[in-house]
């Protein structure tokens, strides 16, 4: 006729009588009478936390005095987390449209509830304790280098734009995404671009072109990629300003793009966030005929070029020497001037000689 139940510190029981919720028991020993009933007991390790069983949703919905007595029931909606600290340490996250019940006593059981929906990043105070958890944290995590811009979106949405840092954003309802954008000067280069001159000759230039980004969000919601936009820009720019020359043209002006042409590449791609500088053409490259040819001409130019100054300088050294003749013919002591200089010239051996005969 009676039952005896022995409690531990750490142990709670619920009691029910034939297959009916009774109470719950705390720590001692109980003798329980039962005349023509059933008992039935369940034991539960507070320690454990969570009121796990059979039992749980009852006591919380049919006797909320029970719950209140001895549990810290969390309730969340299908678009909220609720956030579990034990004595102040964050330890659980519950998802969305979860109800739990916690042991009383042995912990502080505080809860912090968070709608995803209106609020899908979570707080920077959470993000070291939520790493902890790892895939239980319910969130994604984001790193952003310096430099660099995330762009997140969720359900294909934009919603944010992070600056360098740790991010975290709520999974539990979205799988939220990032886009990192480059924010460095970065350089596009077009290597090998064949182009048609005026005059039919087909010569191959090589581009560049030094770029930065400067609105991560029009860049990245307004083109794919920026660096694949600015090559088909520039090899469009490079046929508009080559395509109108002649070879010669481009040989002796060394022409670069027209700064009309590049005016409007740099207008067309400030429209998707990105500021455009130098456009060079850093290298022209002939077919090998026609370099040969050149090659021939340039020959026969400098050779030309050689002959006339070697012809420029003998008619000047000609002219010295009449102009030197004149002076002399009119002048007898500027020629005695002129003997006694080349006497000084000639080796003392030479000018002894005479003297020693004599």
């Amino acid at each position: 006729m009676f039952t005896r139940i022995l409690v531990g510190d750490n142990e709670r029981v619920v009691l029910a009588r034939n297959k009916r919720f009774s109470e719950i028991l705390g720590p001692g020993t109980y003798w329980i009478f039962a005349f023509n009933e059933t008992i039935d007991i369940e034991r539960h390790n507070v320690r454990e936390l969570v009121l796990a069983g059979e039992w749980a949703d009852f006591i919380v919905k049919e006797r909320p005095d029970v719950a209140a007595k001895d549990f810290t029931v969390i309730e969340t909606s299908d678009s909220q987390v609720a956030v579990i600290a034990l004595d102040r340490k964050l330890v659980r996250v519950i998802a969305p449209g979860k109800r739990v019940a916690f042991w009383r006593g042995v912990f502080e059981v505080t809860a912090e509830v968070i709608d995803v929906r209106e609020t899908p990043e979570v707080p920077a105070r959470m993000l070291a304790p939520l790493a902890r958890l790892g895939r239980e944290s319910g969130a994604t995590f984001m790193l952003v280098d310096e430099g660099k811009r995330g762009l997140v979106y969720i359900d294909g949405r934009l919603v944010r734009e992070l600056a360098a840092g740790t991010y975290a954003f709520w999974s539990v309802l979205a799988t939220p995404r990032i886009d990192i954008v480059e924010m460095r000067r970065q350089t596009v280069e077009v290597p090998g671009q064949e182009i048609l001159t005026k005059d039919k000759v087909t010569i191959r230039v090589n581009i560049s072109a030094v770029f930065e980004i400067v609105d991560a969000v029009a860049s990245g919601t307004g083109v794919k990629d920026a660096s694949d936009l600015l090559y088909r820009t520039l090899q469009i720019a490079v046929r508009q300003t080559l395509g109108k020359r002649g070879l010669e043209e481009i040989l002796a002006e060394k022409v670069d793009i027209d700064e009309t042409v590049a005016t409007e590449v740099r207008r067309e791609m400030r429209a998707f966030g990105v500021r455009v500088g130098v456009i060079a053409i850093k290298d022209i490259i002939l077919p090998g005929d026609i370099r040969e040819i050149l090659n021939q001409v340039v020959t026969a130019e400098k050779q030309a070029q050689a002959n006339l100054i070697r012809r420029r300088e003998e008619t000047a050294a000609t002219r010295s020497l009449l102009n030197t003749a004149k002076l002399m013919e009119d002048n007898p002591l500027l020629i005695r001037l002129k003997e006694l200089e080349t006497l000084e010239k000639v080796p003392t051996r030479w000018i002894r000689s005479p003297w020693s005969e004599a």
